[in-house]
């Protein structure tokens, strides 16, 4: 499906339009569940279904947040100038939106990369909201793309206070308010996923390679998620680069291992030299890779051993 074939399609319930003059069936988004954030200049083109949405992940377009509790319109008044004698009102110039997010307690690391996007001028955003709609706007050629957003910023972290939980707070202010007036959406009934439970960013994940000798034909590595107790299992030998300095090393095979929390790759006898793996998707040249059992995307540091 084309994606201008997806764009303001509305599934109309009975009766709940009396008496306005309208014909056609209203649109209105729910509360926003969802962020995905783009480069400033990426638009739009093709059809929005799963598939595109992971390989814009991967490919470092799409950055997906998630695990949004509060999702708040900060109101802005206009600019507004009053006449002398007569007291006449006119608006000078409208404000650009702003909205205060409050995320769920994801966690100090949650917080830490959110501080990562902090930016000026950087990201246009696309909005999910409860029901899966997904709302985004185009310029006045007609292309699809994110809100442009002027300020990005997360601020200092509150951990826990009693009951109270550990608070994440997101401000953004979109850049032109003339966007929201172009204004356009998918319905959640027409999309092959639902963003609340099919989307989400990507997992860092640390590897560590033990102690490699000259002529050892095997590789063996640990990979664990951030907190350094969850191992990342599931990945096939495809889904990692294996090089000595700088040139190649193809891995026959990869075995996993859920009790030591490793891989153990089988690769030609090592010579001297400085051997680094990393997770790699050959197929986007990107370091972020897809587990095709869970669909959820990984991505590691690059681990360095001296053979000798």
């Amino acid at each position: 499906m084309a994606l201008i074939d997806q764009l303001n399609v509305v599934a109309c319930s009975q009766g709940d339009l009396l008496g306005t003059g309208m014909e056609g069936c209203t649109f209105d988004w729910n509360r926003v569940a969802t962020i995905e954030l783009s480069p400033r200049g990426y638009a739009y083109t093709d059809e929005q279904n799963l598939a595109n949405i992971k390989e814009g992940q991967q490919k470092g377009d799409l950055i997906i947040l998630q695990g949004i509790k509060s999702f708040a319109l900060v109101p802005v008044d206009p600019n507004i100038n009053t006449a002398d004698g007569s007291g006449y009102k006119t608006v000078t110039g409208e404000m650009p939106y702003e909205y205060d997010v409050m995320f769920d307690n994801n966690g100090v690391n949650y917080w830490k990369a959110l501080r990562m996007l902090n930016s000026k001028d950087r990201y246009n955003v696309a909005f999910y909201d409860i029901e899966g709609n997904k709302i985004f706007t185009q310029n006045k050629a007609g292309i699809v793309k994110g809100f442009g957003v002027k300020m990005l910023f997360v601020g200092q972290y509150k951990g826990k206070e009693g009951n109270n939980p550990a608070e994440v707070k997101m401000q953004i202010q979109l850049s032109d308010f003339q966007e929201m007036e172009r204004q356009s959406w998918i319905s959640g009934d027409t999309l092959d996923f639902s963003a609340d439970s099919d989307l989400e960013g990507v997992n860092d994940v640390n590897l560590i390679a033990s102690p490699l000798a000259v002529s050892d034909t095997e590789l063996v590595v640990s990979a664990l998620l951030l907190d350094k107790s969850h191992f990342v299992d599931g990945l096939l030998v495809g889904d990692f680069k294996i090089k000595n300095d700088g040139v190649d090393v193809v891995a026959s095979a990869v075995v996993a291992d859920s009790v030591t929390k490793t891989y153990t790759f089988t690769i030609p006898a090592a010579e001297a030299g400085t051997y680094t793996v990393s997770t790699w998707d050959s197929s986007l040249s990107s370091y972020i890779v897809l587990k095709a059992a869970s669909g959820l995307l990984y991505k590691s540091n690059v681990a360095t051993v001296i053979a000798s």
